[in-house]
């Protein structure tokens, strides 16, 4: 179970984060504050796993929770639409992080936060350019190289990027309109390319080499 905190100064923004993410079977709601002061406070008490904020566009609340933050096991996933920002969060020494834009799904707020707890590094498919300096971009005529190892088939992409949701074969299936079995032959086929020895194992390796965007 992957504990939340929640910290916003706004008090309709930390009830509709509730709301959204208190479905989760595997996510649980240890509490929401209103900043870095009251974080500072409960943090210890919450044990939370992940705190999840909506920035408020200037960086200094971000500022504020990232130095309450450091030193611990307690990863950060902001919502915001600033490139400053993310920098703030790209410059950390957090265990895990993600930075998504404000309107991001129920869906992908979730898996943002599964990953940050994995210690992974989530970023919004918008600002991935932000991930290439500009001496390594790539122009059309030139794409990027594929990354290592055999590379994943459209459709084995498809069940990667479910699994990394946390969704179970049976539902990968129903999502994607094909049978338990194949879905089956799709994750053995993954875990046999990256390397992986588990579910967990295959979508944190398939992160890495860019098949997981949220």
């Amino acid at each position: 179970m992957t504990r939340i905190l929640i910290v916003s100064a706004y008090t309709s923004v930390r009830m509709g984060l509730h709301v959204l993410l208190d479905r989760a079977d595997d996510l649980t709601i240890v509490g929401a504050v209103q900043g870095a002061a009251e974080l500072e406070r409960v943090l210890p008490e919450t044990r939370a796993d992940v705190v999840l904020t909506q920035s408020d566009g200037d960086g200094g609340d971000l500022t504020r929770l990232l130095e309450t933050l450091r030193g611990g096991e307690t990863a950060l996933v902001t919502m915001g639409d600033s490139h400053d920002e993310y920098r703030l969060l790209a410059a950390s020494l957090l265990p895990g992080w993600g930075y998504l834009l404000k309107d991001s799904e129920t869906v992908q707020i979730a898996a943002a936060v599964r990953a940050a707890a994995a210690g992974l590094v989530v970023l919004d498919r918008s600002l991935t350019p932000l991930l290439s300096p500009p001496s390594l971009s790539f122009s059309a005529d030139t794409p990027p190289p594929p990354p290592p190892g055999e590379a994943l088939t459209p459709r084995e992409s498809e069940v990667l990027q479910l699994m990394a949701q946390g969704l179970p074969n049976k539902i990968i299936a129903a999502r994607l309109g094909i049978s338990l079995h194949t879905v089956k032959f799709h994750v053995a086929a993954i875990l046999a390319k990256l390397g992986a020895t588990s579910r967990t194992e295959a979508v944190t390796l398939g992160a890495r080499r860019g098949y997981v965007l949220l």
